[in-house]
């Protein structure tokens, strides 16, 4: 028996109407009509079924911090180093690992399963760094 029988999904190759078949994490089939039984079944309902995305250039000590302590007028990379440094006095552990963790769970929602992050390790106090390395669990 699968563990998971995702059923009619469309694969970015063109193929449509396709089963994908689990089986202790694996998987272990694709092809339409897969005959058999499955602990969980999915109508995949004719979605896209895709890898899941890599987000291989994030800072994660600065998600979700739009508009703190204000919005980048310009939209310069300099006033955007300007604002940071403006907002680095204010940081802590915390906050960093409260939004870091918060767009972790966006990014997984949307279909991210992997992440590599850039932190500022321009700070004395490497708070963004201590917050990233607490925010992975080490």
């Amino acid at each position: 028996m699968l563990d998971m029988l995702v059923r009619n999904v469309n694969l970015s190759d063109g193929r449509k109407g396709v089963d994908i078949a689990i089986k202790e994490g694996k998987i272990v089939e694709i092809s339409t009509g897969i005959k058999g039984h499955a602990i969980e079944e999915v109508d995949g309902r004719g979605y896209l079924a895709t890898p899941p995305f890599v987000d291989s250039h994030f800072h994660m000590d600065s998600a979700l911090s739009l508009g703190e302590p204000r919005l980048n007028q310009s939209g310069t990379l300099l006033e955007g180093i300007e604002i940071w440094s403006e907002l680095k006095p204010q940081l802590t552990v915390d906050a960093i690992k409260k939004r870091a963790l918060e767009m972790c769970r966006w990014a997984i929602a949307r279909g991210t399963l992997a992440i590599r992050s850039h932190v500022d390790i321009s700070d004395d106090r490497l708070l963004a760094v201590e917050a990233c390395w607490k925010s992975a669990g080490k």
